[in-house]
């Protein structure tokens, strides 16, 4: 599989010069489970499907609403990982792991992009940042079987980051999962607006 063959979903703002692409997939029983489009609906095992929603909330935010569904007379426990990238990998990057602000920050010329999620088991897990010829490769997994990603705090030059958000999901249940990525050029500002979507998310509507 080649190694830019995940990064299919562009995340498009207005005001977005260099926007991110993101990849989403759910590992469940030892096993990685990548959505195979951009589709707003992946039936990604025969019992467990994802659909997703673009918010509207700011010119400068992309926020996305995943909402993994559990289509069994069984509970579920997974994991959705969720991988974001420069839309172009030839662009001259920097990206890293964030433990103060719990965040990862993307830095491309003159853009910056913080990427934070989390759901209603808390902020997102597993924060990584790795090289993009990883992916496909078992290089992504510290232990696959038990889905552990592969820790690595930074990396330069084409390079991808992904979280996960622990997932427990009870017999035909759905369970909402929010990511957000916020472009600007003051690592600030970007900071600010993040801790305002933290604080204000459950007010957010999917009403125009």
């Amino acid at each position: 599989m080649k190694a830019n063959a995940h990064l299919k979903t562009r995340v498009k703002g207005a005001g977005q010069t260099n926007p991110l692409v993101f990849r989403y997939g759910l590992w469940i029983d030892g096993k990685m489970h990548w959505a195979e489009s951009s589709m707003e609906k992946s039936q990604l095992l025969e019992d467990l499907s994802i659909r997703v929603r673009l918010l509207n909330l700011h010119s400068r935010v992309e926020y996305l609403k995943f909402y993994v569904t559990n289509q069994s007379r069984l509970s579920k426990e997974a994991k959705l990982i969720i991988l974001q990238c420069h839309a172009n990998p030839a662009v001259e990057q920097f990206c890293f792991v964030s433990p103060a602000e719990e965040v990862i920050f993307h830095l491309a010329g003159n853009s910056i992009y913080l990427v934070n999620g989390m759901n209603s088991e808390g902020k997102m897990k597993q924060c990584t940042v790795q090289p993009l010829w990883n992916l496909g490769t078992d290089r992504l997994w510290r232990c696959e079987e038990s889905g552990r990603l592969n820790y690595q705090p930074l990396a330069k030059g084409a390079s991808v980051s992904l979280f996960s958000l622990d997932l427990s999901i009870s017999p035909f249940e759905t369970q909402e999962c929010s990511c957000w990525a916020i472009e600007g050029s003051d690592i600030n500002i970007l900071i600010d607006l993040n801790k305002l979507l933290l604080k204000n998310r459950l007010a957010f509507s999917e009403k125009k």
